[in-house]
């Protein structure tokens, strides 16, 4: 028996050998495949010039008081894209990050529940002068990155910009409008969330996506407060105006997978470049921070990576097309599922065609059994953010074409009358009504209808009641005057007789 067996694993070991050696020579005259081509082609430039791009002064955002934010950025961009794929942005050098925010005033902005700059800014007074005090110049720069145009120079490069400073002074800058008014604050919402949403439709990188789709977010809850305060006609107006669904360019994803796939076969193609452990832990600190800010998991960007075989053996077969061909139909297949509601993504072992496993598998077969044994791109936690941005505007949108629709048991006629650009993102279907607690409400990213509760679901108030200084008085009706009637006379005591 015993050698019965170790004929049989000589023979899986020689038709192994035999499987891998022919990879190895024929790998190279596989064809290139369409999706390879698509997926490897570079994505437009949108700007001619570099000097006044704001992608530049969003990476050199926190350099020294008296340095140019936007040519430290642009060295810091130039630095890594010698080494595209391999080398991190660098901010250890001097000067490049000495603005950089305290650990204890990030995590006091990063906590505002931003709703409260409409009802209760007082509270955030303190912090905002703290803020003020020691990066005043971080709020000048954010006024000035506003009106810049913007294209997203970081495809197909291995770290992330800094953006916590940036998002920050974003904070601050509501803020700040808010405290001088309600009027001021609207200013300020109606200037920088056109301006995000230039940078979440030109993204082309996932952390740029997500900060844009956290300061895009904001904004959104900022005009669902508005609107739920029973706004006159000429602020509803202007609000009507910026609560708008988001675009299919502010939605897709395609860029985001490419650019994973891009710096995935810099990596795979040439042989690694070192650059010091600093930049690189620079770039996960970044990225840590912006997915737990957007209550993410801190893995998020780790797990949308391109996957890299830990085996040294399936590693050099990966270079070859067949496989790489593989990795791109998998690519394609990602893109074109972003569209599905609810969401479904394919896997790795969905794009190799698969068939059922056998004891043979890992021998014979070891390029296919790569597939099944690679950490799978997990990228449903990213895609479940951004539609809840969508959702948020969808809401306020909704609150518009509710403004002014009689409250009932039922809402679903005037719900569902809005349009399916109103729909539920996550569920292709109207949005629900708790009458109980006067909602509407997105199902959110878990899927499950929890009754409104903001917790799991995506919610807003249709109307809040009006603070007592606020409350028009009712009108009194004018009275009649009422002639009083005449007392009767009083009768006459009679007086006692004399003693």
């Amino acid at each position: 028996m015993g050698k019965m067996f170790g004929y049989v694993l000589l023979l899986a070991l020689l038709v192994a050998a035999t499987n891998i050696a022919g990879l190895v020579w024929s790998g190279a005259k596989d064809p290139v495949s369409d999706a390879f081509t698509i997926y490897t082609a570079p994505p437009p430039d949108l700007l001619a010039s570099t000097t006044d791009n704001g992608y530049f002064m969003l990476v050199g955002f926190a350099a020294g008081l008296n340095a140019d934010p936007v040519k430290i950025g642009y060295d810091i961009w130039r630095e890594a894209e010698n080494a595209r794929g391999h080398y991190y942005y660098d901010y250890s050098k001097e000067g490049r990050t000495e603005l950089r925010v305290s650990l204890d005033l990030t995590q006091m902005i990063q906590a505002w529940k931003i709703e409260d700059l409409v009802a209760k800014p007082e509270q955030f007074e303190e912090t905002l002068k703290t803020f003020q005090t020691g990066s005043s110049v971080l709020l000048n720069r954010y006024t000035q990155w506003l009106g810049m145009p913007f294209d997203d120079e970081g495809y197909g490069h291995a770290g992330s910009p800094r953006v916590t400073e940036i998002f920050l002074a974003h904070r601050a800058y509501l803020a700040a409008g808010f405290l001088q008014g309600q009027a001021t604050g609207l200013d300020r919402l109606a200037e920088e969330l056109p301006a995000w949403r230039i940078v979440l439709a030109r993204a082309k990188t996932p952390s740029v996506k997500l900060v844009a789709s956290a300061a895009v977010s904001d904004d959104a809850r900022l005009l669902s407060t508005l609107l739920s305060h029973q706004p006159d006609e000429a602020t509803a107006r202007r609000l009507a105006e910026l609560a708008q669904p988001l675009t299919d360019e502010e939605r897709a994803l395609r860029w985001l997978v490419q650019h994973e796939f891009a710096a995935g076969l810099s990596r795979f193609k040439s042989i690694p470049l070192t650059q010091g452990i600093g930049p690189k832990q620079q770039s996960e600190d970044n990225e840590r921070w912006l997915s737990t800010m957007t209550g993410l998991t801190a893995d998020t960007f780790e797990r949308i990576e391109f996957p890299v075989p830990a085996n040294p053996v399936l590693h050099a077969l990966a270079k070859k097309q067949r496989t790489l061909n593989l990795y791109a139909a998998y690519y394609d297949d990602l893109v074109k599922a972003f569209s599905n509601t609810p969401i479904k993504l394919p896997t790795l072992r969905d794009a190799a065609k698969q068939g059922p496993r056998t004891v043979l598998d890992p021998f014979l077969s070891p390029i296919d059994n790569m597939f099944a044994r690679a950490p799978e791109p997990t990228w449903a936690p990213l895609v479940g953010y951004l539609r809840e941005t969508d959702a948020r505007l969808r809401l306020a949108g909704l609150q518009v074409a509710l403004r002014l629709a009689p409250r009932q048991q039922s809402m679903a006629g005037p719900i569902g009358k809005a349009g399916p650009e109103y729909y539920d993102p996550f569920t292709g279907i109207p949005m629900v009504w708790n009458v109980s607690q006067g909602t509407i409400y997105s199902v959110g990213r878990d899927g499950r209808d929890d009754g409104g509760e903001s917790s799991f679901d995506v919610s807003v108030k249709l109307d809040e009641p009006l603070p007592p200084s606020k409350v028009p008085a009712k009108p009194v009706k004018p009275v009649k005057p009422v002639k009083p009637k005449a007392k009767p006379a009083p009768k006459p005591v009679a007086k006692a007789p004399a003693a």
